[in-house]
């Protein structure tokens, strides 16, 4: 196994191991999740420019493989997720309470890691996508971790109805990529046949959907602030260095096939600068220290996809410098929070200040992580939104004076961020200085910030490093302070003055604020929408489910009669064939139906039982005939047992009555049931040779060969179709589980009490020096 498989791998393992011993281990449990990382901490040593390949075999006659390609991008990008994770699962021991269940948190968590390793890694599209879909589905399970909240109950299940739609997109997108490139792999796909094919635009305008949604580009940016609901941890390894950057990681990736074409960047730039201007915007008027940080995460995530849209180098290397810087201090940021959360029972910025004094150390590292998140000097933020502002410049003065707007509005909430540390100190109880779990990883992340700044020929190496392996192509430009005087510069000045206005000015700001608030917004907009869905389903379900069992019937035989016309319509040799039924299988047939038509006439239950398992009876001899001993004998086993279970419960059953029809209504279900029967019939016949050759000989021909069986039916459901049969244990597998579920519950219509976010993240025993 090589080292990208096992950064991949191990995640998952490590999750059913703390599942398995975290009810001993306790809180300790996180020192052992962070353990997972180590493989993808370790890919650091191979970010050398050289792009590494490993492959799995998993079913090689199909085509399917485990394939993990590492350039430099992607080597990156896994170390980052692995240095968040390390860093979040050790943040944890501290800040979680002993209250929480550390069996599911922490096994979430790490199967969380392990999807956005293999998303970031993959190479093979399918497993792309699965890989997508997983962080959809984890995140859901994080999100929606303290479940007997109704926000986040609420926060869960919008970010997956929203992630599953880009999923849908991403699905229909890669299909696409694989058919016109000729390879399900991305490394190897024929770019110039996908770019001549007619599937370039609706693949290029689904991806476009697909990571829109996932990094919570407009009108997708809902579900992000409700996602904060998650524990601290989470929501710093979540929207940093992880899930929010997968729609990001797609937009640069994906850029290298699309960006040939104007409409790439005609959709993503704007959309992306809209998306930053937007999201500052409503960061400045919140009043929840996370709420801040998720609008802030919105706006950010606008700019890198702004960056990556640009179709050229200078863009692509301006976004791979803002990531970096992105991921250190929004982790720092989210840690921040979580000690001042933890250490003050409160995160509402009007009843905390002062905090400088009790929290020195954690003002230290909020003021570095926030002046790098405005753009100042020494810090990496400054050096990466001057990249920004150059290649907005490029893109023309209009783009160039959208971008600085962001950034003002980035400059004043990140001073309303730091106000909480100024003035008398104020909050709802003393705090003190947190201990090292809490404040280590936070101030790891905020000097990572500041050395991108004070070492820009680091950040430099590590940029194009990432971007030469990707073949985004050579940057000729260098991270430095000093460019002389451009348009860059001038905007920094600018985004300077506007920001220090809208901080002098901020009671002004927010009233301007208060009256630009339209009455509709994008949450507004999510539940008139889910409502209406709601009210369609419901109104489907009582058209189509709530019919009389007759109605519903009358509409299945009326299904059957035109599956069988098309059966003819696509074989119509199939009617000259039917002169040629053996004459031994005419008695079968005739006792199946005289057993169906003595049920519809009976006037006695007992009666109607003894024919229902005549005509089941009938079917096992109509197997043995065409040689299906076991099939006969699994026959005659499922009709003993029903009518066994008729009989235990005959004294339950229904008296038999007549149904009530009219005689039009009679006709009609005359004629229903006849047309059902010769469509059945007619399907049957088709099918057994002449919509398509018969594959019967090719598994009497192989099954003892290939599968090593002489049995061919068991043959061919252990080996020729597995997938079915693991399918179908795999229903039968979830059903147990929903009816184990259904046993357990309580008393039905009992609602879980509501738990305040204090109660579950109380801070731990702290020992005293």
């Amino acid at each position: 196994m090589g080292l990208m498989t096992a950064a991949v791998a191990l995640p998952f393992l490590m999750a059913a191991l703390c599942a398995a011993l975290a009810g001993r281990l306790g809180r300790a449990t996180g020192v052992l999740a962070a353990l997972a990382f180590v493989p993808a901490l370790l890919l650091a040593s191979r970010t050398g420019g050289e792009t590494l390949s490993e492959t799995t075999r998993w079913v090689p006659d199909l085509g399917l493989n485990l394939v993990f390609r590492g350039d430099g991008f992607s080597l990156m990008f896994a170390v980052l997720i692995g240095v968040i994770g390390t860093l979040a699962s050790l943040y944890s021991v501290t800040y979680l309470s002993d209250r929480e269940r550390f069996g599911r948190f922490y096994p979430y968590l790490l199967a969380f890691g392990g999807s956005m390793l293999g998303l970031v890694l993959s190479d093979n599209l399918a497993a792309l996508f699965a890989f997508w879909e997983m962080t959809s589905v984890t995140s859901f399970l994080l999100i929606g971790l303290w479940h007997t909240r109704s926000s986040a109950r609420d926060g869960a299940v919008k970010a997956f109805l929203i992630s599953a739609l880009g999923g849908l997109a991403l699905l229909a997108a890669v299909a696409m990529l694989g058919v016109a490139g000729g390879s399900a792999q991305l490394s190897q796909l024929d770019l110039d046949a996908v770019r001549a094919s007619p599937l370039f635009v609706p693949a290029l305008l689904l991806t476009v959907l697909a990571a829109a949604t996932k990094s919570a580009q407009l009108p997708f940016h809902l579900w992000l602030p409700t996602a904060m609901e998650a524990p601290t941890p989470v929501s710093a390894f979540l929207h940093s260095a992880t899930m929010v950057k997968a729609g990001v990681l797609l937009v640069a990736k994906f850029g290298l096939i699309f960006s040939v074409s104007p409409l790439w960047s005609g959709l993503l730039v704007p959309l992306g600068l809209a998306t930053m201007v937007w999201g500052a915007w409503l960061a400045l008027r919140q009043n929840d220290l996370k709420a801040l940080l998720a609008y802030s995460t919105v706006s950010q995530l606008g700019l890198l996809v702004s960056l990556y849209g640009v179709a050229d180098a200078e863009g692509r290397f301006a976004a791979t410098t803002h990531l970096l810087n992105h991921a250190a201090f929004k982790a720092a940021l989210f840690f921040v929070v979580g000690i001042i959360d933890h250490e003050t029972g409160t995160r509402d910025v009007r009843r905390l200040s002062g905090l400088r004094r009790a929290l020195p150390v954690t003002f230290v590292v909020a003021a570095l992580a926030a002046l790098s998140m405005a753009g100042l000097p020494p810090l990496g933020g400054f050096l990466s939104k001057e990249l920004f502002y150059e290649t907005m410049w490029h893109q023309g003065p209009l783009f160039l004076a959208v971008a600085v707007a962001g950034s003002a509005l980035t400059f004043a909430y990140s001073a309303r961020l730091l106000r909480v540390f100024t003035g008398k100190l104020s909050a709802p109880k003393v705090p003190h200085e947190a201990g090292a779990g809490l404040t280590v990883p936070a101030a790891l992340l905020a000097g990572a910030a500041l050395l991108m700044g004070l070492w820009p020929a680091l950040t430099e190496t590590l940029t194009r490093t990432a971007q030469e392996a990707l073949a985004f192509g050579s940057y000729g430009g260098h991270i430095r302070w000093w460019h002389g005087v451009t348009p860059a510069l001038l905007g920094t000045l600018v985004t300077w003055a506007l920001g220090a206005a809208l901080v002098w000015r901020a009671p002004a700001a927010q009233r301007l604020q208060e009256r630009l608030t339209p009455r509709w917004n994008a949450n507004l907009s999510y539940v008139l929408i889910l409502t209406l869905l709601n009210t369609l389903a419901s109104r489907v379900t009582a058209r189509t489910q709530g019919l009389a069992l007759p109605d519903q019937l009358r509409l299945s035989l009326g299904a059957s009669a035109l599956i069988g016309g098309y059966a003819v319509w696509q074989a119509p040799q199939v009617l000259p064939r039917l002169g040629t039924v053996p004459l031994e299988a005419l008695p079968v047939a005739a006792l199946l139906v005289a057993g169906a038509v003595g049920v519809a006439l009976s006037r006695n239950r007992l009666t109607a039982v003894v024919l229902t398992g005549l005509t089941g009876f009938g079917s096992a001899v109509s197997f043995l005939l065409m040689r299906a001993p076991d099939l006969a004998l699994t026959q005659l086993l499922v009709e003993t047992v029903t009518v066994i279970l008729f009989l235990l419960v005959f004294r339950f059953l229904p008296g038999v009555r007549d149904l009530p029809r009219t005689r039009g209504r009679l006709g009609l279900d005359l004629l229903l049931s006849a047309a059902a029967a010769a469509g059945a019939t007619l399907l049957v016949m088709a099918s057994l040779r002449f919509l398509a050759p018969p594959i019967s000989p090719y598994y009497l021909l192989n099954s003892y060969k290939e599968g090593g069986g002489k049995n061919v039916v068991n043959v061919i459901l252990v080996d020729f179709r597995g997938f079915d049969t693991l399918g179908e244990i795999t229903v039968v597998a979830v059903v147990a589980l929903a009816v184990g579920a259904l046993v357990r519950l309580g008393r039905p219509g009992q609602a879980p009490p509501e738990v305040d976010a204090e109660q579950l993240a109380a801070p731990a025993p702290r020992s005293r020096p």
